[in-house]
């Protein structure tokens, strides 16, 4: 590099000594001698960039000899990622404001899906969820959901404010008075935690194993995320408490299937996702993040056949139906007439037990194999009180109340015209009329909604789903204290708007009739609530 420097020097040097002799005397020589410096500064800077250049080029390769990148072979697959590179994360928020326009019974007012629907209650969170998933192999899905908006139950109480003296039948629940006090919300609890293992490629045999939704109902197997209505009907959501349970379940989806089921959601559809065309389960069958409380299990199985027309309308048909035995908790409450009707609380001077233990509280007794039940000889209050110890607890290895249903599914999707509808029977813990006894018995309900899709791409506004519900259930609501008996009919008129895919937006209003299955002697209460809420999706 020096010796090239030199030789471009000493021709400039010449350069410029044939300049000064040949060149006519007329020529500027101080112009020429200012240029050739010029030249000269600028082969100098030049010649120092060249050795900057080649010191950072020897420390680069100093620092590739020092850390070999690895041999990358043409046609070689890509390094394998690690199992959290595999897992994306999703989620929701739903916030809602409820107002009861007018109600038979304000201080009554409740809802078994809405926890919000109560006097003097306004904005509520109803659900934060994150979720986490991902195939971490080819044999192996992992889901994960979290809900932040869990809030623990007592915030409100309608405690009676006192016997009114000379009015022995409604005398303790009819002058009721609401207390309050400071309790906590929206604490974080598992909504779903399992993993899917695959027994083969195609992925149509799997086994879910963990906490996550029960295959009966298809209301129950579709998001809160994606479901039209801001709440699941009592007929089919009382079956399971949070819709799911722990447990291991098979599944059997053709693989035209699965992507079909996908579709169904993704086209926004209100799909319920792939819960097979086949599914068998076996689980605790007390609820999610719940203790067990007998050894025996609860089964279930569905079979559904969804169907593409040529014209593209999906239709689906289902049947699904479980079996096992339930363990409801008791406390202690005054046993009255008049139960899921408007004058709960009635207590006759005839009235049968209107006697020692029962003009007070009491724990409601349990007919099941287990308790101190007739069979096991160990209590005499029932069924006719006559001498002895009212004992309803359980001692001998609770077995639990018989608690089975079957439903019929039936779903024409909404391209644009849609209907849902669904309808179950069985058996299940109840609260017997006098309020003294749980045992099972009859059950019955269901919904219909009719909805139409409307996308609107004159104005761009986003998509429409205007919808009218209509429900009904008569049994019990094994999943409260003391399993009362429910008796809903509702109607409900709503409209959810999609402005974006990141937002949605639902208003309903809707008459209820319905049960407070939060308190005895579990009145009936009848009036008008106008809800909103408000989603993002993220």
């Amino acid at each position: 590099m020096k010796s090239s420097f030199g030789h471009r020097l000493l021709a400039l040097t010449a350069l410029g000594v044939w300049v000064a002799f040949a060149a006519p005397a007329a020529a500027d020589t101080a112009d020429e001698i200012r240029a050739l410096k010029a030249r000269l500064n600028k082969l100098e800077a030049q010649e120092a960039e060249a050795r900057r250049a080649a010191k950072a080029a020897a420390a680069q390769a100093a620092a590739a000899a020092a850390h070999p990148a690895p041999v990358v072979i043409a046609g070689a697959p890509p390094a394998p990622k690690h199992w959290y590179e595999k897992i994306s994360i999703r989620g929701y928020t739903q916030m809602r404001y409820n107002d009861i326009l007018s109600a038979h019974n304000f201080n009554d007012a409740y809802a078994y899906g809405d926890r919000s629907v109560g006097p003097r209650q306004n904005f509520f969170l109803r659900r934060i969820r994150l979720i986490f998933s991902g195939d971490i192999s080819d044999h192996l899905y992992l889901y994960l959901q979290p809900d932040f908006a869990s809030s623990p139950s007592g915030t409100f109480s309608s405690s009676p404010s006192s016997v009114v003296s000379g009015v022995p039948y409604y005398g303790y629940y009819n002058y009721q008075v609401g207390t309050y006090n400071l309790n906590a919300g929206n604490f974080a609890q598992l909504r779903d935690a399992y993993a899917d293992i695959s027994v083969d490629d195609k992925k149509e045999f799997r086994f879910r194993v963990g906490q996550s939704k029960i295959p009966y109902g298809f209301t129950n197997m579709q998001s809160s995320q994606n479901r039209l209505t801001l709440d699941r009907p009592d007929g089919l959501n009382t079956c399971c408490k949070d819709e799911r349970d722990l447990g291991i379940f098979f599944y059997y989806t053709p693989e035209h299937m699965r992507h079909l089921f996908r579709d169904l959601v993704k086209n926004n559809l209100k799909g319920s996702g792939d819960y097979g065309m086949f599914a068998f389960g076996v689980y605790n069958g007390q609820g999610a993040n719940r203790v067990e409380l007998n050894k025996g299990v609860h089964l279930v199985t569905r079979f559904t056949y969804p169907y593409v027309f040529e014209n593209g309308q999906v239709v689906e048909a289902s049947i699904q139906g479980y079996t096992g035995r339930f363990v409801p908790a008791t406390s202690a409450i005054i046993p009255s007439l008049g139960m899921a009707t408007n004058w709960a609380g009635y207590r006759p001077n005839q009235y049968p037990w209107n006697a020692s233990p029962f003009t007070g509280a009491v724990a409601p007794f349990v007919n099941a194999p287990g308790y101190n039940n007739p069979g096991n000889f160990n209590t005499t209050y029932y069924p006719t009180p006559l001498a002895g110890v009212w004992n309803p607890s359980c001692v001998n290895g609770c077995v639990g109340v018989k608690d089975e249903r079957v439903a019929v599914t039936g779903i024409i999707y909404p391209q644009p015209f849609g209907v849902f509808a669904e309808w179950n029977w069985g058996r299940g813990p109840v609260l017997d009329p006098y309020q003294l006894v749980v045992k099972d018995g009859k059950l019955n309900g269901g919904y219909v909604i009719v909805t139409y899709k409307y996308d609107d791409k004159e104005f761009g506004l986003g998509t429409f789903f205007p919808y009218v519900q209509w429900q009904q259930y008569r049994g019990g609501a094994k999943t409260e204290v003391n399993a009362p008996y429910n008796r809903v009919n509702e109607l409900e008129v709503g409209v959810e708007w999609q402005p974006l895919p990141e937002v949605e937006f639902t208003a309903a209003y809707a008459h209820m009739n319905r049960t407070n299955l939060a308190l005895a002697p579990y009145r009936q209460w009848q009036g008008d609530l106008l809800r909103m809420q408000l989603q993002w999706n993220y």
